[in-house]
């Protein structure tokens, strides 16, 4: 069984700043994309937009007022 890793998410909708912590195997900016969208609570980045340029990912995001997605590994607190 493959390991899964937590990203942190971050984004701003309608102007508000928001973040979550999601777990995959790997995270890309248009995987971000589609579960800012989902986090948002307004839809979600169609497959084939997701799969297709960036751009189209990110201008559909933008349209539904899901703006600045970003993530990142999270990194886990060093153990004493």
């Amino acid at each position: 069984m493959m390991n899964q890793t937590e990203f942190e998410i971050h984004y701003r909708f309608k102007g508000e700043t928001r973040s979550f912590l999601h777990q995959t195997l790997q995270l890309c900016q248009s995987d971000a994309l589609h579960c800012a969208t989902l986090h948002a609570g307004v839809g979600t980045v169609s497959d084939h937009v997701a799969a297709g340029p960036v751009r189209l990912a990110t201008l559909q995001a933008q349209g539904f007022g899901v703006t600045e997605v970003h993530w990142k590994r999270r990194t886990q607190p060093e153990q004493t």
